[in-house]
């Protein structure tokens, strides 16, 4: 296994980005491999619903069971076939394609029982390196499914606030999606693992599936009642990056520093779509809505498609009441766009979906991995649809009222290039803070990056609404209020403040549930906290960042909705 700490290992990353932005002076488009191997990239179609991402068999009524196993495919043509974990509906993923290959359909105001039962090795294999200091049981396999986005009951989150030991080898999850309107109108949604300490490893496997919620507006079929894409015409896209190693196994290096394991953040130098590798997309010339989900580790994408223009229309909270243009797609771990791209323009061109590093003040020591797919224009519409974008959609903007509390959340990086090395909130590790609002109450969340680094929070039962980011005097704070473990909460940083508030940006319209925290800022969120009909208090969460190695090392704390 790849050793090496994580300045060596940033560096070590943007040379091989260097060598991936090489193609051969003559031939189709080539990638250069850590190892020595090439992969020739757009060799092979994106999985699409029907044709290689499977839509999940319900178990009966309203109910799903899945089985949590691992398989093996064949990611690109150049690769032996790759073992990765998968959510097994029971179907035995007939027709999957990718490692990102399941979804479940859901409709707003219909609950959803779902179980999931771990099937996987008992212990990590060699290709999954655990760092047994972060988690609960060593080196045993223990997985906690998490709906991202989901607002449920904290005993069916999926959080280790409430499950710190997770689920081991022949254990059962057994949860209660209620799809309650109007919390969840129709949306994307994602389930993934949460396992404490071992987040990173677990979603990196390939534990990770969509969850596409439909309403009565958003019903994914063409002609809807909205005027937008629908059918086949409706495409989810899944982005994450990877490294492989020779024999097709997932690469994911440790550090060098004595008795550590865990890296500061996991970078790959291969891009995979819904699963594949560097894959092409047919489109015909007429109007698309793609769902895109970041689903990579620490990667933040940047995303633009050649003279294709990008509308927006909604995001992780669903659809807005309107649509807005946009340049590029800046989106963090785990965050979604909902996007319209008008192909009509372009019969018979080919167009590569493109990454570039995000402009400031978002900050990542990403190495460059600029080409994420292609695709491909035909000459011919065989369905015609929607010829326009619409110019008022169902959904609604973020207007939450006034806060009746003001919470002051920091975010700190302890003695890195150590072996104490961590990160936190409010300088503790862990379950030591925690929050605790009182339901029906809406508050703001302030939180107050101390890092270099950009960091995507993720609120687990409510979604917020994004108030904007205001610039402060970082040392100042530290020096006033630091010590040893960084800065406690709850320290207003206003008076830090170097310059006014600046509002959201323009994919930040609606509401989410993970925001940029940008260095050198300190953002503001707003939030109510309802709980699901027939859910009574104290209910716990967690909030944490989606940097999923932040995440398992220590960056999360809990929350818990009181009476």
């Amino acid at each position: 296994m790849t050793n090496i700490s994580r300045r060596r290992f940033l560096v070590y990353g943007a040379g091989v980005g260097a060598a991936l932005a090489l193609p051969r002076a003559t031939g189709p488009a080539i990638a250069v491999a850590p190892s020595g191997f090439e992969l020739e990239k757009f060799i092979q179609p994106v999985p699409v619903p029907g044709a290689g991402i499977v839509v999940a068999t319900p178990s009966g009524a309203n109910q799903y069971s899945f089985v949590q196993r691992q398989i093996s495919r064949q990611l690109h043509p150049e690769l032996p076939p790759t073992p990765f974990w998968a959510y097994d509906d029971g179907s035995g993923l007939t027709g999957q394609a990718g490692s990102f290959g399941m979804a479940v359909v859901a409709h707003s105001g219909t609950p959803l029982q779902v179980s999931y039962t771990h099937n996987l090795p008992q212990n990590y294999p060699a290709w999954i390196p655990v760092d047994t200091r972060l988690t609960p049981l060593g080196n045993q396999v223990r997985v906690l499914t998490h709906l991202h986005g989901g607002f449920v009951a904290g005993s069916s989150d999926g959080n280790p606030a409430v499950t710190a030991n997770g689920f081991g080898p022949g254990q059962t999850q057994t949860v209660y999606y209620p799809n309650q309107p109007p919390q969840q109108p129709a949306q994307l949604l994602w389930f993934h693992d949460h396992g404490l300490g071992a987040t990173r490893l677990n979603v990196f496997a390939g534990l990770a599936a969509a969850y596409i919620i439909r309403d009565g507006f958003d019903t994914g079929t063409e002609p809807n009642p909205i005027g937008i894409p629908g059918g086949a015409y409706e495409i989810p896209l899944v982005i994450q990056d990877r490294r492989f190693n020779a024999d097709g196994t997932f690469l994911y290096p440790t550090s060098d520093i004595g008795g550590v394991t865990w890296i500061g953040e996991y970078f790959g130098n291969v891009m995979l779509v819904n699963g594949k590798v560097w894959p092409f997309l047919n489109v015909e010339p007429r109007l698309y809505r793609f769902r895109i989900l970041n689903g990579s580790n620490a990667r933040i994408l940047s995303l633009s498609l050649g003279g294709a223009s990008l509308v927006q229309i909604g995001a992780e909270g669903g659809l807005w009441d309107l649509p807005v243009p946009v340049k590029r797609l800046v989106l963090a771990p785990a965050e979604r766009a909902d996007v319209l791209v008008d192909f009509s323009g372009f019969a018979g061109q080919t167009l590569v979906l493109r990454n570039s590093r995000p402009s400031s003040p978002v900050s990542t020591p990403a190495p460059s991995l600029s080409t994420v797919m292609q695709i491909r224009v035909g000459s011919k519409v065989n369905q015609p649809g929607p010829r326009t974008v619409p110019t008022t959609l169902p959904g609604r903007k973020a207007d939450l009222p006034a806060p009746v509390k003001t919470r002051y959340i920091t975010l700190n990086e302890v003695d890195p290039e150590t072996a104490g090395w961590f990160l936190n909130l409010n300088a503790a590790h862990f379950g030591e803070t925690a929050e605790s609002p009182e339901v029906g109450t809406v508050e703001d969340w302030v939180y107050i990056n101390l890092t270099e680094d950009t960091h995507p929070m993720h609120t687990h039962l409510f979604m917020h609404q994004v108030i904007g980011r205001t610039p402060f005097n970082v040392d100042a704070y530290r020096d006033a209020y630091g010590t040893s473990t960084g800065v406690p909460g709850g320290l207003d940083p206003t008076p830090f403040a170097t310059g006014p508030m600046e509002p959201p940006g323009p994919g930040e319209r609606g509401f989410k549930d993970t925001v940029k925290a940008n260095p050198g800022y300190f953002t503001t969120i707003r939030g109510k906290f309802d709980l699901p009909t027939g859910v009574t208090t104290p209910q716990t969460y967690v909030h944490h960042c989606h940097i999923v190695e932040h995440e398992d090392n220590d960056m999360m704390q809990t929350f818990t909705v009181v009476a």
